[in-house]
Parts: C-alpha cells; sequence; structure tokens
C-alpha cells in the first residue's frame, strides 16, 4: 500500500510525499507583513522549548534486573517516529546526574527512562531525560506548558535554582517543591513519567483533557510504560490477546474509554489522572488518582455579550500562547468555523501569514472540505495546501492504516489525518488546529437532542417516530431509550451507544454486561448534577469520548508524520470559560449549536466568512470538518464496502463473537444508509484484527 500513497516527481508547489493519487496545489494570499518566516515568538529565549513532542517509554522492576534496560531500548526504538531527531535514555544504575545514548545503556536496572525528541526549539541544555541538581529527580516528558515562565518565577522565589531554560525543568523542582499538589498547577498538554529517588517512587501523569496519550501496563513483575500501545506490542511485551470486557466497551462506543485497553494487563491512563509506584507495585495492577486542574480565566461575564466576547477574547489569548516556537506554526484549515477562527487570529499575532493546509475528496466537488477551505483561505489572505484524495485509492490504503493504532478506534478519518500531517511535515513541524471546540461548546447533534430532550418527553412516541423518519432506521428507537431512562448516567449511555448492549452481550457472550461496563466508564466522568443538564453532559463528553477517540487518533496519526498538533481550543483557561459559561448559551431553545459562540466569531471573521460560517444555516446544519462521507461506500447498491460479510471474516475467524450474531449483522447492510456508525465499528474492528496477530 505504501507505494500507493506515493508519487514520482513533484513540481514546487506539490506534496508527492502526501497525496493518494493526487496534486498538491498551493494557494497564495496576501505578501508576507515582513520579518521572520518564524512564527510569533521566533527567536524568544524566554520561550524556550516550551515544545516537548516526542516519544516517552520507561519500565521498573522491585529489583535490578537486565531486562529493564532492554525493554526501555525496544520500546523507545519503536517510537522512533514520534522523535526522529534525537533519542537518550536514563537508568538508576547510571550516575546520579547522568543520562547516557543507547549504547551506554547499563547492563541492569530496577527503573529505566527512554525519550525520543521531535526538535521544535534548538535547545543546547533541554534534553532529557532531565534531573534537579543532585540527579534525586528525574524526568521524561511528552508535551508543553503554556504556564511554565510563571511557575519558573515562581519557584525561583522559593530558592529553587534552574539549569536550562526549558519548560521540562519546571516539572522536576515543581515536584520537588509541591509534590502531587504540581499537577492541578499545570496549564497545558502533557503526558510525563517522573522518577523521586529520595523516596522511591515513580510517577505517570496525563494532563487533564488527555490530549497526550500514555499507555501502561504489566508482564511478569515488570511494569512498562509508553506513549503508543503499538510499541508495547512491537517491543514483545504484549500479544494478541483481548480483552472480552474491553471488546465489548469498544462495541459500546466505538473507542475503548480509559483506563481500559484492548490487551489484558494494559492500561490507559486516564486524563487528569496519575498513578504513584513503589518498588512493591512493579507488576502489579496500578492504582489511578485523579486530579482536578485549578486553572481559571480571569473573566467574569455577567451577561449574554461579556459572554460572547469573553469567549473570542480568551481563544485568542490561548492561540496566542500556542503560536510559542522557534519553528514555523501552520494550521489545519477545513473551511469550518473553527479552523477558521483560529488561523485568523493566528495571522493577527504573527509576523508572516501562517501557511494554512487542508485536505478533501475529489468525489465530494464543491461540497470538499478543500473547496472550503481554499475560500477561507483566500477571504483571509492567507496561503492555502490543499491535499486531494481519491476514494478508491483512500479505500486501499485504510486498512493498513488501523495498524498504526494499538487498538480499534472506530474513527474514519485518521488516514485523512496522516495524509495531511505528512504534507505538513515537508515544510513545518508545528501546526494549530481547530480540534476540541465541538465538546465543551455543544457543537453535535447529541448535544441538540440533550437541550430538547424536554420537548421530546413530552410526546415520546410521536418524537421517535418524526426522528425515525428525519434520521432513519435505528434513530428513533435509540430517542426512545433516552427518553425513558431514569438515570442520567442511563440516558448518557443510550446518548453515547452505537450498538445497544444487550445487542453486545449477545454477539460477545463472554465477560460482564456490557451496560454495566459501559455505566462504570460513563461514572468516572459524572460529578454532581450542576443544575445544569447540557454543561454535564459537556463535561462528560469532552473527557470521555474526545480523550479516547478524536484525541488519541488526532495524536497517533500527526506523531506518525513527526508534526505537533496543537490545540487551542483545549487551553486549559479557555476550557475553564466555557464550561462555565450557562449551556442556554450554546445551545439554543431550537436547537442551534455554538450559537453564541458563532456570534462572537462573526464579529471577528470577514463579513462574507461570517455569514457563511455563523448564521442559522451553520447552527442548524451540517457540522462541517475533515470528514469521510461513509454513505456511498457501505450503500446497499454498488458501495464499494457493501459486502459486509466478507470484510467481517477476519472477526469471525478469532473465535471472539459469536458467529450466528455475527452473520446477522453482516445480512443486515441492506441498512448501512442509517447504521453507518455500527458499520464503521464492526469494519474497523474487523480490519485491526487482521493487523495483529491471535
Amino acid at each position: 500500500m505504501a507505494s500507493r500513497l506515493t508519487l514520482g516527481s513533484a513540481g514546487k508547489n506539490e506534496c508527492a510525499k502526501c497525496t493518494i493519487s493526487g496534486r498538491v496545489d498551493t494557494v497564495m494570499g496576501r505578501k508576507h507583513k515582513g520579518g521572520s518566516a518564524l512564527g510569533a515568538g521566533a527567536g524568544c529565549r524566554d520561550w524556550v522549548s516550551c515544545a516537548n513532542m516526542c516519544g516517552i517509554a520507561g519500565a521498573f522492576t522491585a529489583t535490578r534486573e537486565s531486562r529493564v534496560p532492554a525493554v526501555v531500548a525496544r520500546l523507545t526504538e519503536a517510537l522512533r517516529h514520534r522523535g526522529p531527531d534525537g533519542e537518550s535514555f536514563f537508568a538508576d544504575t547510571l550516575p546520579r546526574a547522568t543520562r547516557c545514548s543507547r549504547a551506554d545503556l547499563p547492563v541492569s536496572a530496577a527503573v529505566a527512562l527512554g525519550h525520543r525528541r521531535l526538535s521544535i526549539v534548538d535547545l543546547a541544555t533541554g534534553d532529557q531525560p532531565i534531573a534537579n541538581e543532585n540527579g534525586s529527580v528525574w524526568v521524561t516528558y511528552n508535551g508543553e506548558l503554556y504556564n511554565h515562565l510563571e511557575l519558573r518565577r515562581e519557584l525561583e522565589t522559593l530558592g529553587h535554582r534552574f539549569a536550562t531554560r526549558a519548560d521540562t525543568e519546571v516539572l522536576v523542582h515543581g515536584w520537588e517543591e509541591w509534590g502531587v499538589e504540581l499537577f492541578p498547577r499545570l496549564n497545558g498538554i502533557f503526558a510525563f513519567a517522573l522518577i523521586d529517588r529520595r523516596h522511591g517512587i515513580t510517577v505517570l501523569v496525563r494532563d487533564p483533557l488527555g490530549v497526550k496519550p500514555l499507555f501502561l501496563g504489566v508482564s511478569g513483575g515488570l511494569t512498562w510504560w509508553a506513549s503508543e500501545l503499538g510499541a508495547a506490542r512491537a517491543a514483545g511485551l504484549v500479544a494478541g490477546d483481548v480483552s472480552q470486557e474491553a471488546l465489548k466497551l469498544y462495541l459500546l462506543f466505538r473507542f475503548i474509554p480509559s483506563p481500559a485497553s484492548i490487551h489484558p494487563h494494559t492500561w490507559k491512563l486516564p486524563p487528569g489522572h496519575y498513578i504513584a509506584m513503589r518498588a512493591e507495585d512493579a507488576g502489579r495492577e496500578p492504582t489511578f488518582t485523579r486530579f482536578h486542574t485549578a486553572i481559571r480565566a480571569t473573566a467574569a461575564p455577567r451577561d449574554q455579550d461579556e459572554w460572547r466576547d469573553a469567549l473570542v477574547s480568551t481563544l485568542e489569548a490561548a492561540v496566542t500562547r500556542q503560536l510559542m516556537s522557534d519553528v514555523p506554526v501552520g494550521s489545519l484549515l477545513s473551511g469550518g468555523v473553527d479552523s477558521t477562527l483560529v488561523t485568523q487570529m493566528m495571522d493577527r499575532h504573527m509576523p508572516s501569514h501562517p501557511q494554512s493546509f487542508g485536505i478533501g475528496f475529489r468525489s465530494h466537488g464543491q461540497g470538499s472540505e478543500n473547496v472550503a477551505g481554499e475560500r477561507a483561505a483566500r477571504e483571509l489572505g492567507v496561503p492555502f495546501t490543499p491535499t486531494w484524495v481519491d476514494d478508491e485509492d483512500y479505500l486501499a490504503a485504510w486498512p493498513a492504516a488501523f495498524a498504526q493504532v494499538g487498538e480499534p478506534i472506530g474513527n474514519s478519518g485518521g488516514l485523512l489525518v496522516n495524509l495531511l500531517c505528512r504534507c505538513v511535515a515537508r515544510t513545518h513541524k508545528v501546526v494549530l488546529s481547530g480540534q476540541g471546540a465541538d465538546e465543551p461548546l455543544g457543537g453535535y447533534a447529541r448535544h441538540m437532542a440533550e437541550r430538547m430532550r424536554h420537548i421530546g418527553s413530552l410526546a415520546p412516541r410521536f418524537s421517535a417516530w418524526a426522528t425515525e423518519r428525519l434520521l432513519g432506521a435505528g434513530a428513533g428507537r435509540r430517542l426512545a431509550r433516552i427518553l425513558r431512562a431514569e438515570h442520567r448516567v442511563d440516558r448518557y449511555l443510550e446518548i453515547f451507544a452505537v450498538l445497544e448492549p444487550e445487542a453486545i452481550d449477545a454477539l460477545v457472550p463472554r465477560g460482564a454486561p456490557a451496560r454495566e461496563l459501559g455505566r462504570a466508564a460513563i461514572q468516572r466522568w459524572v460529578g454532581e448534577p450542576s443544575g445544569d443538564d447540557l454543561n454535564d453532559l459537556l463535561r462528560v463528553d469532552a473527557r470521555l469520548s474526545l480523550a479516547d477517540d478524536l484525541l488519541t487518533i488526532a495524536d497517533h496519526f500527526s506523531m506518525r508524520a513527526s508534526v505537533e498538533l496543537r490545540v487551542p481550543f483545549l487551553d486549559l483557561e479557555f476550557l475553564e470559560l466555557a464550561e462555565r459559561m450557562p449551556s442556554s448559551y450554546k445551545v439554543s431553545r431550537i436547537g442551534e449549536r455554538k450559537w453564541l459562540y458563532r456570534e462572537g466569531a462573526a464579529r471577528y471573521l470577514p463579513p462574507t466568512l461570517s455569514r457563511r460560517l455563523c448564521g442559522i444555516r451553520a447552527r442548524l446544519g451540517r457540522k462541517t470538518g475533515f470528514t469521510v462521507h461513509l454513505e456511498p461506500w457501505f450503500a446497499a447498491q454498488g458501495g464499494a464496502l457493501v459486502d459486509a460479510r466478507g470484510w467481517l471474516e477476519p472477526l469471525a475467524r478469532r473465535g471472539l463473537v459469536s458467529p450466528d450474531v455475527l452473520g446477522k449483522l453482516g445480512a443486515g447492510v441492506e441498512q448501512a444508509r442509517s447504521l453507518q456508525r455500527e458499520l464503521l465499528a464492526l469494519y474497523t474492528l474487523s480490519r485491526w484484527m487482521e493487523t495483529v496477530p491471535a
């Protein structure tokens, strides 16, 4: 398949490395404003190394063993694509303040760290793993801290002395000063491992939204961790065994919610959690402890106009923070309101116009995201590079893409992200995206359904009938189940469910009941009722489906191309403000999604874009973005993937599901127009099974 993804010679403005049977054109906007071609903050040494996107790995046992450095070396090598610019290691049998190369790893150790580096800034002193003054605390870190300068100043007043200007060192001294109370103070996206040799503790931490992933597992008295689950498979730490309960969770949600993972004895560190382990915990199932961020926005809006303006100004501050880099910063531009607004804000705060990138299918014609992205770029006056994709080539390459994610995720857009970032990687290492706006601001149809739920409950039969007619088979039944649910956890379960729990239990007869598993996954994120039902749902959505579906896909497929993807909408100050805003300003009584935010965007964007992206049609219409239209592929008449029983064969061969029930699901493909989520979930799972040896 790889040969189909690579063309021959390319012209000056063509992206031969990332198109599928197609050409990449560059649509130039206005001339450069002048000054450096680098992003805002270029050459600003105060912001040094607030960009440590990379791959991290580690392992520990109760006593020194030869397999610890060997395992870490294999894990780190398997993460090479995440950090092609270099690697370093630490092991506890090295001198106290020393990191080492692969060749100098000791024969044995009780704990070791590995780090792969993607160079975003030119640092002579910020290599990882990094330690404190006496080498008693070590850390390896993937992410960026937007408030590291403030934390550094606070720590310096408390007597700490910094040896580098890297944001990573804030973690070392912050841990010395505050211990676990450091984690709520961090505004950023991160996953890191910290070794405290003074107290014999190893700590793993993941940011509050789960933008940066971290997997871990146990094997024969050893605990390991890595940025990607696939690295553990490549290192021989996990086999092809599949957890029955994780399989049920996948069929329920289309992804596997944290902390579960697809293989037995493996886990994902949940967003906003940490693990603290001592020597005696090596090889044991971990205990996850939640922390709550202390980051707050300073805005205190009192009415509709103030909320509208505060959203835009706080987002602009987040974009500005995330522009800090010593390399050019580009944007992913689909032509939707979120990516367009981010690109406009970038343009206002950069010394030269940001290069924007888009991707779309030729078969979508004038409805392609490339057309929308090019139009937005032209009106913003920024250069735009579109990647064009042909359906046949995408379908041919799609199955192989599933191997790039360590566990199945029923998301059709992962390959699009990878192709787009492969184009980006020709000229840029960093891009900003509009991802993450919909969950806190109410951008999906499920959020509209929650707002309108009380109206539907007045006439449940009619509401279910009307929904069935409008959205197809299954939608009405789903709505009826939502309206019948007495507890909000059960209601959320019906909102998120792809397959009905009872159908999953019939398909996968072993393991705990799917409904019980689903309720537990949701309950982790359900707090006390706030009195605002929609906001309660949005908080769960941002930490459940966003973290373990969209953000995991974005991380894995962008880092496959060695590109750092930043998400201003998930800046913790902006998120706190958005989650504090009453949901009546998010979804209106008639179902307008993200309506007040769009009003704020309309005041910021050029008039032509404002009318198209922020008006009533945009608030009520289909969501735009980097999307794959599944309907033609699964359609009963001539669809490329119509032969469900054929592509379900790998799943049937594994013996994990009931063949009779699976056969009935395959026979129901004539309903594909209304069962796209179900079909996508099954197709992804079956193709993923092909990539994992039994």
